[in-house]
């Protein structure tokens, strides 16, 4: 198992503010735990949800192709 991120850490891995994924994170669209009242995200979970983001994007119809 890998190690758990904290926010700063999970954000720099995403390349994001920490403060854009605590909004991601309040909106329910990024996966975290609990754990001892700390928000924690596992790195394959995050790699999941990336994947995930990547597939819908290159599913939906573009812009382009619709002009």
């Amino acid at each position: 198992m890998e190690r758990l991120l904290n926010e700063r850490q999970a954000a720099e891995l995403l390349g994001i503010s920490a403060r854009h994924l605590h909004t991601l994170r309040k909106r329910g669209e990024v996966p975290y735990i609990r754990l001892g009242g700390r928000v924690l995200y596992a790195p394959e979970a995050l790699q999941r949800w990336i994947e995930r983001r990547l597939q819908a994007a290159e599913a939906a119809p573009s812009e382009s192709a619709a002009q």
